[in-house]
């Protein structure tokens, strides 16, 4: 929580989107710098203030100002019935905490519309090795049940983090399967750091990795939302974590005016070779 990065006021982040650079002019036709630029950057439809400055933290009086209520590991649940039993107690004592705090009455979806609010869950590194332990899979998968059913049924909202690529090593091989099948959306982040190829790539040379859909569950309808495209990728800037279209750059000429080999292409030329257009 210390480490969560400061909001930054709406105007400000006006005024840092107006102030856009112009374009870099392009070589590969003369026409096209007539175009617009295209924004491919993924935006939500409202303004949810989601605009951080990632180099400060946020304040110590802003975070009491909140309610905050973080788990530690203690009051161990030895005995829950209403959980079932858990080989590694943390788990019940975890699903214990979340339950004390959705069932506060501004969480009711029956409470006054004036007195609701909305729960927002954060569970970082969920199923890491410092939950393993004996029939570690049933463990996880009975938490995961668990938990979906208290924020169905209450104002509640859940984000959680689990290292997928660790479970491949465990015992049971379809774990992985198993846990995405619990989620409602899921979204795996594909970094770049460490990879020397895609860090090679030019392609890649202004994202830091890359986004992949890997579940969209619909809700109040009978097929899911089908985005326009699944090529994403991200970057982190000093002001948000961006998430954009991958718009892979046009082959052209080295900077040093290295030539390169001719491409074919599809052409068509006027009779008397005065105008030629490249597809």
């Amino acid at each position: 929580i210390n480490k969560l990065p400061t909001p930054l006021e709406e105007s400000k982040t006006a005024d840092n989107n107006s102030t856009m650079p112009e374009p870099e002019t392009m070589r590969i036709a003369f026409r096209y710098n007539q175009l617009t630029p295209v924004d491919s950057e993924q935006k939500p439809a409202t303004s949810l203030g989601h605009y951080f400055d990632l180099t400060k933290t946020m304040s110590p009086d802003m975070l009491l100002a909140h309610d905050v209520t973080c788990w530690n590991g203690g009051e161990l649940e030895t005995n829950a019935p209403e959980f079932g039993s858990f080989n590694n107690p943390h788990y019940a004592s975890l699903l214990s905490c979340i339950r004390s705090k959705a069932g506060e009455q501004q969480f009711n979806a029956a409470s006054d519309e004036s007195s609701k609010n909305v729960l927002r869950i954060c569970l970082n590194s969920m199923g890491s090795p410092l939950w393993y332990g004996k029939q570690f899979s049933e463990d996880f998968l009975r938490f995961m049940v668990l938990l979906k059913a208290i924020v169905r049924n209450t104002l509640s909202v859940c984000l959680i983090t689990v290292p997928l690529h660790l479970f491949n090593h465990l015992d049971d091989v379809y774990l992985s399967k198993k846990v995405r099948n619990m989620f409602d959306f899921s979204f795996d982040l594909e970094a770049f750091a460490g990879q020397m190829e895609e860090q090679a790539n030019p392609a890649f040379k202004e994202y830091h990795g890359l986004l992949n859909i890997t579940k969209i569950t619909p809700f109040n309808s009978l097929a899911s939302y089908h985005p326009k495209t699944r090529d994403l990728a991200f970057k982190l800037k000093r002001s948000k974590f961006v998430i954009e279209k991958l718009h892979l750059p046009p082959d052209i000429a080295d900077e040093d005016g290295a030539s390169k080999s001719q491409v074919p292409t599809m052409s068509c030329a006027s009779v008397g070779g005065k105008s030629k257009l490249d597809f």
